[in-house]
């Protein structure tokens, strides 16, 4: 959009420029302020070019059009208090375009007065862009089934119905408010989004269950794609459907906690679920999983001991006491947990993983235990990126660089968006002092990954070149 906007404004400056004939002061004036948008715009400085457009409106009453190119200039410099200053001059005047009330609400909503952003959409009924920006509004702030009513309206205008991802995550968001009538849309993009096919099929298992049930096995499959904050929507319904359903709390709880800006405290629903049922395993599991990102191992080992207790074959359980037991330092027990998951299920590569990982983490028996862990994942399933990538960290840890290297460009072949390989390559190359290759890989790991930890170190050997 911006550079279609910036486009327009290039030639504009032509037309104005052209009309600026005549010798009086105030033409003179005004041409001399022309150029000097000229100037502005030629070095990328949008802002300094609306303040001198502003100038020549007040110069040339009758000019209106002037207010809402100076409105799009200050939007492309993120002067969005001064667009809103410009757009609603000429919305007052009666010269504001369609593309420019929708830049108005932008620039409401990035001043922080969505009410003003949402009452500016409405006014476009008719207006796909406009549509669309209110969908969005509404979904940021959690009113998904106002999000709903208002893409229903956008693909009855859309040709076709609306284009393929746009019909898909449509379904998504029916899913998460009313599941049943999500599997229509769901059906139609599961050949091309296979998230789709698996949200609807969990739907359609519990398409019997009461309306909470249906909620919760659909919030499930959202939060397995990862669509957390549809997910979160699901699942607070379904409480509000069945206060008296633990699940309902518990999988919210756990929800809340993958979103940037959360709508309730994490904990407190959380104690809602295991006050529902306080010898739950899910409850004390994901009360575990909690303190555990708070850093509280001692607590969260607590909550894990009575999760296993209650499901003392859950592998889940086991690596995440183990995760804990690490974090204490208590390594033999750790490794016992770890070893007593891969012994439940001596078929999945995950477990040989995530033993292996603990081993590089803890430096802990790296070539006795975790070389031939690694080994053992990566050949269960050897189209997994993340088996091949452990299995290139461990030999990294043991110091074979060049074997190392095969493998992190083997996960990359599997997935070329795999950005823990990206970063431990950006590690051995930063070793290497190759720099050029470094700076690359770490790049690209910042750039593909979705791990807030994961991007923080790379952003920080960045730094130091």
């Amino acid at each position: 959009m911006s550079e279609s906007v910036k486009t327009a404004l290039k030639l504009f400056l032509l037309v104005l420029l052209g009309s600026m004939l005549g010798f009086s002061p105030t033409v003179i004036s005004v041409t001399q302020n022309a150029q000097k948008v000229q100037v502005a715009f030629a070095a990328g400085d949008y802002q300094e070019g609306a303040s001198y457009l502003i100038e020549i409106a007040e110069a040339q009453p009758w000019w209106t059009s002037l207010w809402e190119k100076a409105g799009e200039a200050a939007f492309l410099a993120g002067d969005y208090s001064l667009a809103v200053s410009a757009y609603e001059k000429a919305l007052k005047l009666g010269d504001l375009s369609e593309s420019g009330q929708i830049n108005l609400g932008s620039s409401y909503l990035a001043i922080g007065r969505p009410e003003s952003a949402e009452m500016t959409w409405q006014s476009l009924p008719d207006s796909s862009p406009a549509l669309a920006h209110l969908a969005a509004l509404y979904e940021d702030q959690g009113e998904i089934a106002r999000a709903v009513e208002v893409w229903y309206d956008y693909l009855a205008q859309s040709p076709d119905g609306g284009e393929p991802g746009q019909v898909f995550y449509f379904g998504l968001l029916i899913a998460s408010d009313a599941p049943p009538k999500s599997l229509a849309y769901l059906d139609q993009s599961r050949s091309s989004f296979p998230a789709a096919g698996e949200v609807a099929d969990a739907i359609r298992d519990a398409i019997h269950d009461e309306p909470a049930y249906q909620l919760v096995t659909a919030g499930q499959a959202l939060a397995a794609n990862g669509y957390w904050h549809l997910a979160a929507h699901a699942f607070e319904k379904a409480t509000l459907l069945r206060p008296d359903y633990p699940e309902a709390w518990l999988y919210w709880g756990e929800a809340l906690q993958h979103l940037e800006n959360p709508s309730a405290d994490s904990l407190e629903i959380l104690q809602m679920g295991f006050g529902l049922d306080e010898n739950s395993p899910l409850a004390n599991l994901f009360l575990g999983l909690y303190w555990q990102r708070k850093g509280s191992h001692q607590t969260a080992l607590e909550y894990f001991q009575a999760a296993e207790a209650g499901w003392p074959e859950r592998a889940d359980v086991l690596t995440e006491e183990g995760k804990s037991l690490a974090a204490l330092g208590e390594l033999e027990a750790a490794f016992e947990k770890y070893q007593a998951a891969v012994n439940l299920y001596p078929e999945e590569a995950l477990y040989y993983r995530l033993l292996a990982e603990f081993t590089i983490s803890y430096s802990y028996q790296v070539k006795e235990i975790g070389l031939p862990a690694a080994r053992l994942s990566a050949q269960l399933n050897e189209l997994d990126p993340a088996n091949q990538d452990v299995l290139g960290q461990v030999l990294l840890a043991l110091e074979d660089e060049m074997n190392a290297v095969k493998l992190f460009l083997k996960a990359l072949e599997l997935d070329p968006a795999y950005a823990p390989a990206y970063y431990h390559l950006g590690i051995v190359y930063s070793a290497q002092d190759d720099r050029t290759r470094a700076q690359y890989y770490l790049q690209q790991a910042v750039i593909h990954s979705d791990n807030p930890a994961l991007t923080d170190q790379a952003e920080r050997l960045l730094s130091s070149y």
